[in-house]
């Protein structure tokens, strides 16, 4: 039997290595198949899409200009496995585009290269490079008008890294940690000022989407003993039983999350249920505590005109911004110098190559088993 070849095709260098590395010491029946050489991982080099600037990682790892053509720099031997593959494994950045619009991002002799393609592994948590290709209709798509291929996004890589870029900012507010380095300019002990702070259990933090990543928001805010709220559309006793590690309450009302919260911390992707969520009339609900907002999510979950307009009224008292309405963000925002904003360039999450290998054993041994794989995309709900 040949053996099955699975192509890795990503920016993150060397994700193939310590792929290889995790397969090689699992005594899975997915490792016990790669170490007898009936499975295999093959690093394949980046196609150069036309015009693709929307990761600056991936920027950095094409060293290529914009492109009126795309190309795809295949060996014989590349081609082929590509061209027989089953399975793949690739940055969404990349995928797609090649999957789901090959005329344009594909060369003319590859644009059934990935025909074969049954399911494909995701680096990221991110699947919007796929969502924003599917075709735009007002009623639920027939199925046979949905891809066709299985995708699995990144699972279980970001949690703990944003987590602790949101842990960090409430850190840096509570311990009024700016206010101290202001009075150090100055050459001020000012020890009063400065011990005034709260306790963690009087502070309450709102969490906005409890999926992976904001369960592991909730669980590190509540083992550093703040008291967590966690909003999702749909729920149940049993499944906020199950979330009890990562927040004290559970609910479907966003009001009751938005007027009880001194952060609101958004971790929404962005679909047609959470596009510009938060409005003018919603946050109202924020005018007694005017919170912190901190968004790592996706920025179209509000508009920016409605979020300076929070800040400038006091509705909010702070914005820590690492996603935007428009990226990157456009030099003449008012978000760059708005006195009560602190941004950062879409840095929350990052993959390190030793994040890719776990969620790819975990699933290929479910793909082995006829299993369903963990963290699927359903292409309906768009997450």
């Amino acid at each position: 039997m040949p053996a099955l070849r699975v192509p890795i095709v990503s920016f993150i260098r060397g994700v193939g290595d310590t792929v290889r590395k995790e397969f090689a010491a699992s005594s899975s029946p997915a490792g016990k198949l790669f170490r007898s050489g009936g499975l295999q991982f093959v690093d394949v080099p980046l196609p150069q899409l036309p015009g693709n600037k929307q990761d600056a990682g991936y920027e950095e790892h094409q060293h290529h200009e914009d492109l009126l053509e795309p190309r795809w720099d295949l060996t014989p031997e590349q081609h082929k496995i590509v061209e027989q593959a089953e399975v793949v494994v690739m940055d969404s950045h990349t995928g797609g585009p090649v999957f789901l619009d090959p005329d344009t991002n594909l060369p003319s002799d590859k644009r059934h290269i990935l025909d074969n393609v049954r399911w494909v592994q995701g680096t990221y948590a991110g699947v919007e490079m796929y969502l924003n290709l599917l075709p735009k209709a007002d009623t639920e798509p027939k199925p046979e008008q949905l891809p066709q291929f299985k995708l699995t996004r990144g699972g279980g890589v970001m949690p703990k890294i944003m987590a602790q870029y949101v842990f960090g900012y409430v850190t840096l507010v509570e311990r009024m940690l700016l206010e101290a380095k202001e009075f150090q300019n100055k050459r001020e002990f000012a020890r009063m000022e400065l011990v005034n702070y709260r306790s963690a259990s009087s502070v309450t933090v709102g969490i906005l989407g409890l999926g992976d990543i904001g369960q592991g928001v909730g669980k590190m805010l509540r083992t550093a003993g703040y008291n967590v709220v966690g909003f999702k559309r749909h729920t149940s006793p049993k499944e906020a039983a199950n979330l009890s590690f990562c927040a004290d309450r559970i609910t479907t009302d966003l009001d009751d999350v938005l007027s009880c919260s001194d952060y609101i911390v958004s971790v929404l992707p962005s679909t047609n249920a959470t596009r510009y969520v938060l409005n003018e009339k919603n946050l109202q609900q924020c005018r007694e505590r005017s919170p912190v907002f901190i968004n790592i999510g996706r920025g179209d979950v509000i508009s920016e005109k409605t979020l300076v307009d929070a800040l400038d009224s006091g509705i909010l008292s702070r914005a820590v911004l690492d996603v935007f309405e428009q990226e990157p963000l456009p030099r003449v925002s008012a978000l760059w110098s708005h006195p009560s904003v602190h941004l950062t360039p879409h840095v929350s999450g990052k993959v390190f190559p030793e994040n890719v290998g776990p969620v790819l054993l975990t699933n290929f041994n479910h793909y082995l088993r006829g299993e369903p794989l963990e963290f699927a995309v359903d292409w309906t709900k768009g997450y």
